[in-house]
């Protein structure tokens, strides 16, 4: 991969290029925008996408990965990095199942990364020791947490002795015999060895990966994952499989293998995921844009080509808007998916026929200089204003133009922040990760997103200041659906009032009635009350603990309730409402929208068929939003918001989505047990991240 930075610098001196990140195909950016924009042609190299997931029991367990999940989580966030908050939870032993080169890449990471997991922890848990306290680290940690610690403490003290040891001996430290002891990394293959891909593409590699004390396992097919007393992978379940004549056929014997972490590494197919957004934009061949040649102004297709050094490879698709075309090369192009020097030579190859259709173009008259400073200002996101005034959110506007322009009710971002830009302190770079944010309005060119003060990420965003450069990727998930002349009841928590002061009022102005429930911890968490009266027909103000809200118009109630589902149930029985005004019965609801927490989602799935169901309308359709961990958002390429989704009359599992490509699902089909297992994946690494922060922002007020 080295290529590449020769390539990137290369390209990076020269005084026409620009290169933008955050940019979306589809979100930030779409086809009708780039014509618009003024550019003549569109190549589409967005690599592999959607991720091949492998049918076998308790799939997607906590403690299992997919493999494009772990290995884009060391590069989109740094968390390999001494300095990094990026938090990323492995346990060892690991099992990583595929036999290609991606296999071959994430277990020799997994390796790299587990020693320096265990030594960021050790050293972060001592340096807090006399300050925080051992008490107080270990305090509301859970059994099993407490377990995983000890584990890496310890596992984090072995690798310190082996760097004194090196030292004083003069040589390099060698973690080898420890990972083993561990149990280290296993490939799992179904196959032979000599049969994997990565042994035909790249034999070289799959060597030196072996010789970093990688286990092999062959003949391997995965059956099912067991689970330990906590709900996390123990170990995995194999059928073995056995070579005849060359054939690997089953067999009807089983072999186990101790597993806390499996990585699925199986496989991908093309990057389509514009067609499925924009449907009829291009024709598809299978799972692949169709192959096209270009003869003058017209486009042929023609067949997948055998092999990439084949005279005519079909690097357009069917695209044709006036005499702009659309080519497609490297992981998204049949021909030239599998490998890095592939899709190197996929540029190669399609070079020339992208400048013949260039050529047959008119001459730009558009200036050079104006056009650089159009694209750096459209596609250049910058905090225009923070307002702190609420201690539990923080109110972000963000200048992003084209975001802006795009972005509609119900969809969200990925905010990051630079780390070029963000400051040192304590040895720990103060940089933002990865956040999934939701809009919460747009004003001309600038994007409303509030955000929560809880966690890592979300209290640095306080930090920012107007004109620092962030990455706003988006917007991505896909809008609300707004029904016409309806009545939605919409149950959100905190997080679900910011998306609700965007969906609100583009509900009401469809011509449906709106009733809302806003489930909040307390009085003091309330923001915006104008904009959300604004945004609803009645509204329950509801509060935990403390003091009510107090009801300011007629048809609004107060009440303090922690059970939603009591709360609706006393609502729909007259118990509770409004003094005055009119009340919205609850059989007359069409749609029920729920925003919140896993448990108050898995509350109304329950309730709905339980004691609920007599007080809504049989064909209520209930959605809930889902909020499942999130990295790429760019709807199937990391593939770390997957959720299962279940059969509600049988409790099967059906098919797993896309979360960030899909937010609002079926509210009875959403699997929330699995959810819980997607959101509690780095749960220790999370709190330990968050009391770090904490003790860097305590010495930085010391000093």
């Amino acid at each position: 991969k080295n290529f590449l930075k020769l390539i990137y610098l290369s390209l990076a001196r020269r005084a026409r290029f620009q290169l933008f990140g955050g940019v979306r195909l589809g979100g930030t950016i779409t086809l009708d925008d780039a014509w618009a924009l003024g550019f003549d042609h569109v190549c589409i190299a967005t690599g592999a996408g959607l991720p091949r997931i492998v049918p076998m029991g308790e799939s997607l367990a906590r403690g299992m990965r997919q493999a494009s999940d772990f290995l884009m989580a060391l590069q989109l966030t740094g968390a390999g990095k001494k300095s990094s908050l990026a938090n990323l939870q492995v346990r060892l032993p690991a099992v990583v199942i595929g036999g290609g080169l991606t296999a071959v890449d994430t277990a020799t990471e997994v390796q790299a990364y587990y020693i320096k997991q265990v030594e960021k922890v050790l050293e972060r848990y001592e340096a807090m020791l006399p300050t925080v306290g051992e008490e107080k680290l270990h305090a509301g940690l859970s059994q099993e947490d407490a377990q995983i610690l000890e584990e890496f403490l310890l596992h984090g003290r072995a690798v310190r002795a082996e760097r004194q040891r090196a030292a004083a001996a003069g040589e390099l430290p060698n973690f080898v015999p420890l990972l083993q002891a561990w149990g280290g990394v296993t490939l799992a293959y179904r196959k032979g060895m000599s049969q994997s891909p990565a042994y035909t593409r790249n034999h070289e590699e799959l060597i030196k990966a072996m010789q970093e004390g990688l286990f092999y396992a062959e003949g391997l097919d995965p059956l099912r994952a067991e689970l330990d007393v906590y709900g996390h992978i123990e170990r995995m379940v194999f059928r073995r499989m056995t070579e005849v004549e060359g054939q690997w056929l089953n067999s009807s014997a089983e072999v186990e293998l101790p597993a806390r972490a499996v990585f699925i590494a199986s496989g991908t197919v093309p990057n389509t995921i514009y067609e499925r957004e924009y449907p009829g934009t291009f024709v598809l061949d299978g799972d692949h844009f169709q192959t096209h040649i270009a003869h003058g102004e017209a486009l042929q297709a023609v067949q997948v080509a055998a092999h990439c050094k084949a005279p005519e490879v079909g690097p357009f698709t069917s695209y044709a808007h006036d005499r702009q075309r659309i080519s497609f090369l490297g992981d998204t192009h049949p021909v030239f998916h599998g490998s890095v020097v592939k899709a190197i030579a996929s540029a190669k190859a399609t070079y020339p026929q992208v400048m013949a259709v260039l050529e047959a173009m008119p001459a730009l008259a558009d200036d050079l200089a104006a056009f650089r400073t159009q694209m750096a200002d459209a596609l250049t996101a910058r905090v225009l204003r923070i307002d702190r005034t609420n201690p539990a959110v923080a109110e972000l506007w963000v200048r992003a133009p084209l975001a802006a322009r795009n972005f509609r009710p119900g969809q969200f971002f990925r905010l990051q922040t630079f780390e070029a830009s963000s400051p040192m302190q304590s040895g720990t770079r103060l940089q933002i990760p990865v956040l999934t944010v939701s809009g919460a309005g747009v004003e001309g060119d600038a994007i409303r997103l509030l955000v929560l003060q809880w966690g890592t990420g979300p209290r640095l965003v306080g930090r920012l200041q107007p004109g620092d450069p962030l990455v706003l990727m988006g917007p991505t998930g896909a809008p609300t659906h707004i029904p016409r002349g309806q009545t939605i009841l919409v149950v959100a928590g905190r997080w679900g009032a910011a998306v609700m002061l965007d969906i609100g009022p583009a509900l009401r102005a469809a011509g449906n009635r709106v009733l809302y429930v806003a489930a909040l911890g307390r009085a003091s968490e309330l923001d915006h009350q104008d904009e959300l009266e604004a945004a609803a027909d009645q509204i329950i103000w509801c509060t935990a603990t403390g003091p009510c809200i107090p009801a300011r118009r007629p048809q609004d109630c107060a009440v303090a309730a922690a059970d939603m589902v009591e709360l609706l149930r006393a609502y729909g029985a007259g118990e509770i409402g409004p003094e005055g005004g009119e009340r919205i019965a609850l059989p007359t609801v069409d749609r029920l929208m729920v925003m919140g927490s896993t448990g108050l989602l898995k509350g109304f799935q329950q309730a709905l068929a339980g004691e609920l169901q007599p007080y809504f309308r049989a064909d209520l359709q209930a959605t809930a939003t889902v909020g499942s961990p999130m990295q790429c958002m760019l709807k199937g390429v990391c593939a770390q918001c997957l959720q299962w989704q279940i059969d509600p009359e049988t409790g099967q599992r059906t098919r797993a989505v896309f979360s960030c490509a899909e937010q609002d699902q079926p509210l009875a089909w959403v699997d929330l047990d699995n959810l819980t297992a997607r959101q509690t994946q780095n749960r220790l690494l999370e709190r330990l991240s968050s009391q770090w922060l904490d003790h860097v922002l305590a010495r930085g007020a010391e000093e």
